[in-house]
């Protein structure tokens, strides 16, 4: 239902930057099918009991999913009637992933009419940003070790000496872990993307409805790893059926 008495702004980006949001478009659903394509192959070698197969490409599956990440917040920033060229310029300015997507979310709600509940907006920004804190900050860390080179073992951030932190959390990586990112950013990015676009109709009708599903889906799977999955009948070897 639209609120009485409200308008929401329709400003394209600049006319140049249309086509790069196409381009997103394109990489964010080629990233989908490569990640589908990466889960086939690590549950097969889950199946088959090829454990470092399953190492490694659970690492890669880490590095596709912060690449997928940072295609899909261009694909936000650049929703066409969402933000002003100058918004995108400022929040990609930013010097750090997580500032860029805290800017983001600053400037969208921006576009959220302000007569709304005093507490309404600073909740909701707390909402979000832990979720991209969690979500979104913390996988990228990984992703730069393991994309200059520390695949297994990280150091710091000067090369001086090993970063035994960064490094179990390398070991730690989780396939089921990673999968339950793909899910949790599009449905974050569906949300900005709404909020961009409609922030008085669209946003306003449905936020609470995402937003419970989306801390619903976190909830409920908090426990769900690659150990319980083997422990799952999809997963669990069948012996082999006797021909009568």
């Amino acid at each position: 239902m639209a609120l009485t008495g409200v308008v929401e702004q329709k400003i394209m980006p600049d006319a140049n930057t249309h086509k790069h949001y196409e381009a997103y478009v394109k990489n964010v659903q080629d990233f989908l099918i490569a990640e589908k394509e990466l889960k086939r192959t690590i549950n097969r070698a889950l199946k088959t009991g090829k454990t470092q197969t399953v190492e490694i490409q659970t690492k890669l599956y880490a590095l596709l999913y912060s690449t997928f990440s940072e295609s899909r917040f261009m694909k936000v920033i650049l929703t066409p009637y969402g933000f002003e060229q100058t918004e995108v310029d400022e929040i990609l300015k930013q010097p750090s992933n997580l500032e860029k997507w805290l800017k983001c979310l600053e400037l969208a709600f921006r576009k959220f009419n302000q007569t709304k509940k005093g507490s309404e907006i600073p909740n909701k920004k707390l909402e979000l940003s832990r979720i991209i804190e969690a979500y979104v900050l913390t996988p990228s860390i990984l992703r730069n070790k393991i994309a200059h080179g520390q695949l297994t073992v990280a150091l710091n951030s000067k090369n001086t000496s090993l970063n035994y932190t960064i490094t179990g959390k390398i070991q730690a990586l989780d396939f089921v872990e990673i999968s339950k990112w793909f899910v949790i950013n599009k449905s974050l990015c569906d949300i900005l993307e709404e909020l961009i676009e409609s922030p008085n109709k669209g946003h306003f009708n449905n936020y609470y409805t995402r937003f419970q599903l989306l801390e619903s889906f976190i909830s409920r799977t908090k426990k769900w790893t690659t150990e319980t999955k083997m422990g799952t009948n999809k997963m669990k070897k069948r012996p082999p059926q006797r021909l009568i």
